[in-house]
């Protein structure tokens, strides 16, 4: 298995990588993360979810989606050692896209997501009205943050966030598309990862 790393951060502190999974292999990469990767190499391995109500049954119900299914967040501190362990593990090469590719999540977008999801990785549901065409968030991790609104979806209760892209996203996609071609699985991959939505419920509008 082959690992393309841009080039990494330099900090003392774990950098946050992303990695794509095959549909619905993100748990399992999980798993065998946790199981042989060393701690003092992955400090940390997961997925960002959020909340969102949905309508079934006759009432409402609150679910846990994810917010870019099939990719996973690894954070180390080396980030070759990291791949390297990755490219060692034979479980892996059944999880992952044809050709892994492990990058640092760009600074801009670290601090878009982690702004809003701090440590927990989850974000819960907002809540807000609308005003004379502005939009009030009293509740949630949207609070404070309605610049970073693009577009709300009232009836299904979802607000379209837009993330920041940065060059490493570029070199991402253009990688992507030199290994598949334009339309393989890992250029969709790559292009997936542009923006966020978010559980927003507008309880008033006038």
């Amino acid at each position: 298995m082959e690992i393309w790393i841009t080039e990494e951060r330099k900090e003392a502190i774990a950098i946050r990588y992303m990695i794509h999974c095959k549909n619905q292999k993100s748990r399992k990469f999980l798993s065998v993360c946790r199981k042989y990767v060393c701690s003092d190499i992955l400090q940390d391995a997961f997925e960002l979810t959020y909340d969102r109500m949905r309508r079934y049954e006759g009432r409402w119900h609150l679910e846990r989606q994810l917010c870019f299914p099939d990719y996973v967040f690894l954070e180390s501190q080396d980030g070759e050692k990291l791949a390297r362990e990755l490219a060692r593990i034979p479980e892996i090469r059944e999880l992952v896209t044809n050709r892994n590719f492990l990058i640092p999540l760009p600074p801009e977008e670290e601090a878009f997501l982690w702004n809003l999801c701090g440590t927990s990785h989850h974000l819960g549901m907002s809540r807000g009205y609308i005003q004379e065409g502005r939009t009030y968030v009293t509740e949630g991790p949207l609070r404070g943050k309605e610049q970073l609104i693009r577009r709300i979806d009232r009836h299904k209760r979802i607000a379209q966030l837009e993330m920041p892209r940065a060059c490493e996203y570029t070199e991402y996609l253009i990688a992507a598309k030199r290994s598949y071609g334009e339309g393989g699985q890992g250029v969709k991959a790559a292009e997936g990862f542009r923006g966020l939505q978010i559980g927003l419920e507008i309880v008033a509008k006038n």
